[in-house]
């Protein structure tokens, strides 16, 4: 197997290579369909030559793109899905659903994400201030694709699993034929979480593995073009509540206006207030008796400047707070 550095490849042996196969036709066996994948020793110079004059794209995004990957231990497809795109701060993010179905909330478990095509770095927007540093507005690092092998970078990757700083290690790159297409792929670790996956170029994770069966893309739509099959789409948005719930608002971020939605159990005195980082009230958007059932208002922040602002909800005993960001 070789890696690309410089203008060369180098030879690095077979070993990942082969565990990339063993672990896909382990998996095959538990899958309801395959998506077609060889890998290949090595291609001809002159395909190289062209291949490497041209951008790649390891993180495809465009809305609607979506994938799933089949887990066999808990017999469950599992999903990544891109959701809208926004303008922040002059450039073009992409909202991402990572694995909805291990979460409760269907608020969580969302980057929102950009790639730079110049440096083959994407980038997730830091809008919930994961490490802590009280700047909103920061990009965070997510994979560094065009690494040499065994080389390692910083990366905030899958920030719900641990809101750190995170190193991954580059393990291997190797040439693929997928579904007709040669191309690229990188396998890498992210050695703080233990959790390995294979990155194909133009089509994106291809499989993961954490201390458990690997999970391996059964079905996506990439860019319009279907890959395997797509089964029914979880949507816990969708599920029914049985206690008090708030909803992150949406869009978020937003400008200039935004919409949150809650839940009541009961009968309830419902006040919904919107502060500034100071703890300053900014706006009382509720402050009345409601039945049980569900509810949505509009906060309209025209009149306020870009910036991150908290909005709380006490209801009875409950009370929740979470951010929204303002960006003019």
């Amino acid at each position: 197997m070789y890696f690309y550095y410089g203008n060369n490849f180098i030879f690095i042996g077979d070993s990942m290579r082969i565990l990339n196969i063993v672990l896909f036709f382990v998996l095959s066996s538990f899958c309801f369909a395959q998506i077609n994948i060889e890998y290949l020793n090595d291609v001809p110079e002159e395909f190289k030559e062209k291949y490497f004059s041209q951008k790649r794209d390891y993180n495809p995004l465009q809305v609607g793109n979506i994938w799933q990957y089949y887990d066999a231990e808990y017999n469950v497809h599992s999903t990544i899905k891109v959701l809208q795109d926004s303008i922040i701060n002059g450039k073009k993010y992409f909202k991402k659903s990572i694995f909805p179905e291990f979460t409760t909330r269907p608020d969580a478990n969302i980057s929102w994400e950009r790639n730079d095509t110049t440096s083959g770095v994407s980038f997730m927007l830091d809008f919930e201030d994961v490490n802590n540093n009280g700047d909103f507005f920061e990009e965070l690092p997510l994979d560094s694709l065009e690494n040499p092998y065994w080389s390692r970078y910083k990366t905030y990757k899958y920030p719900f699993f641990g809101g750190i700083e995170k190193t991954t290690l580059v393990k291997d790159t190797s040439w693929v034929i997928l579904e007709g297409d040669t191309v690229i792929s990188r396998t890498f670790e992210i050695i703080d979480l233990f959790w390995i996956e294979e990155i194909i170029e133009k089509f994106g994770i291809f499989w993961n593995w954490s201390e458990s069966p690997a999970r391996y893309c059964t079905g996506a739509i990439i860019n319009g073009r279907q890959y395997g099959t797509i089964v029914s789409v979880y949507d816990n948005s969708e599920r029914t509540h049985t206690d008090f719930f708030l909803k992150n608002n949406y869009p978020n971020p937003f400008n200039p206006s935004t919409t949150i939605n809650y839940q009541l159990p009961e009968q309830s005195f419902v006040s919904i207030k919107v502060y500034n980082m100071l703890g300053e009230t900014i706006s009382v958007l509720k402050n009345e008796f409601q039945n049980s059932g569900s509810y949505s208002l509009e906060f309209d922040g025209s009149d306020l400047p870009s910036g991150t602002y908290l909005y709380k909800i006490q209801a009875g005993s409950y009370y929740e707070v979470k951010k929204m960001l303002l960006v003019k």
